[in-house]
């Protein structure tokens, strides 16, 4: 594997630590800015919004800019982003920081995974993915802990100054490690949206959105789930989500692996299957240890293992615009999330939580049904081809 592909999981995992490192921060920041909780809660969702929407548009804009120079020039203005955040005087500076971070993260890391696919032989492009989303997950596993740790003991703009420093190291790493990499051909925005026309390309960008949709709708308010269904203490529930986690790193390469070992329209349509039936489990609430780690494990690395499969896909079936449908892929993937969060807020006020469970699993399913699609479609290609 070129060593350039680890450099660029170094630069996802820091890129990823910003998104959600907030969550773990909010009271701290709060008291010092003298704004309420909720009020710096909307820092995740506008983070959000401002990656989900301008990662077609800055990928757009950039789309002439060499690949090497494009990530250290995103990459310093994401250090000034994190400086940025460690003087804040208030919320507004502190909010405006945040739109450069997500600005800037999301060039970050929709060129890393195209990178890591172009710098590699096709053999073994979806583990070179995989390794690139280990370093995502990992960001959720390891960063935003260790971020919060970090905040408690030295205040919360400390955390920014750990990121900003991991941020120079991976700039440092990339100068060094990682070869050129051209871009490819500019195409307007209007008609990145247009490819979305092909059947295809919509079908696999939809196994994203209501995969992510399905299992956030859910994972949001796993803890008040364990809190309801089995009466876990904060430290157990922290023990649980550390298992997810680190199920989600090996789910991460082991997408990445059978993508390149049975393809990537297989490796989406059983993992989604067994995602489904994993999330849907828990409906039935588990009734020990046992099996709750048996389902968090397999939900955890299998929700993590799909990205690979779909990233490799869409390099596949849109030679001529990867870049492209990365950046739309992004788009498609926060907007799930923040449905499925929303979605799950709706249900769990109105009933069980485990009805959360229920409805995630029911989506998955049609995230099932739009990879199956998908199969279809490429084999109608093939055939003809052929």
């Amino acid at each position: 594997m070129h060593k350039g592909i680890y450099i660029l999981a170094i630069a996802t995992f820091v890129a990823g630590t910003v998104e959600f490192i907030i969550t773990g921060l909010l009271s701290m920041i709060a008291g010092d800015l003298h704004v309420s909780v909720g009020a710096v809660g909307q820092l995740v969702s506008i983070f959000s919004v401002v990656f989900a929407f301008g990662a077609p548009v800055f990928i757009a804009i950039t789309s002439k800019m060499e690949r090497k120079k494009l990530l250290l020039v995103a990459l310093t203005i994401f250090f000034f982003g994190n400086l940025l955040s460690i003087i804040s005087p208030n919320f507004i500076v502190l909010l405006i920081a945040r739109i450069i971070l997500a600005a800037s993260c999301s060039i970050v890391i929709v060129v890393s995974i195209t990178t890591a696919a172009n710098i590699v032989s096709s053999e073994i492009r979806g583990r070179a993915i995989g390794v690139i989303f280990m370093g995502i997950s990992s960001s959720l596993v390891f960063g935003v802990p260790l971020g919060t740790i970090v905040g408690e003991k030295f205040g919360w703009r400390m955390t920014f100054a750990l990121v900003g420093l991991l941020s120079l190291i991976s700039m440092i790493g990339i100068y060094k490690f990682l070869p050129k990499v051209m871009p490819q051909p500019t195409i307007p925005l209007i008609k990145q949206i247009a490819t979305l026309k092909n059947k295809n390309i919509l079908s696999i960008q939809l196994i994203s959105f209501l995969q992510l949709t399905g299992h956030f709708t859910i994972y949001t308010y796993f803890t008040p789930y364990l809190h309801s269904t089995m009466g876990l203490s904060t430290k157990m529930i922290s023990i649980v989500l550390l298992v997810f986690g680190v199920a989600g790193i090996f789910g991460g390469w082991f997408g990445g692996w059978s993508t390149d070992k049975f393809g990537g329209n297989k490796t989406i349509v059983f993992n989604l299957g067994l995602l489904a039936f994993s999330i849907l489990l828990l409906t039935f609430a588990p009734k020990s240890m046992i099996s709750l780690f048996i389902i968090v494990i397999l939900w955890g690395g299998l929700s993590w293992s799909i990205s690979p499969a779909v990233q490799d896909s869409l390099a596949k079936v849109s030679k001529e615009s990867a870049d492209i449908q990365v950046g739309l892929n992004n788009s498609f993937s926060h907007t799930g999330i923040a449905l499925g969060s929303s979605l799950g807020g709706i249900l769990i006020s109105q009933y069980s939580v485990s009805m959360n469970a229920l409805v995630g699993a029911i989506i998955v399913i049609l995230a099932l049904f739009s990879a199956m699609y998908s199969f279809v479609l490429n084999n109608k290609v093939s055939v003809k081809t052929n």
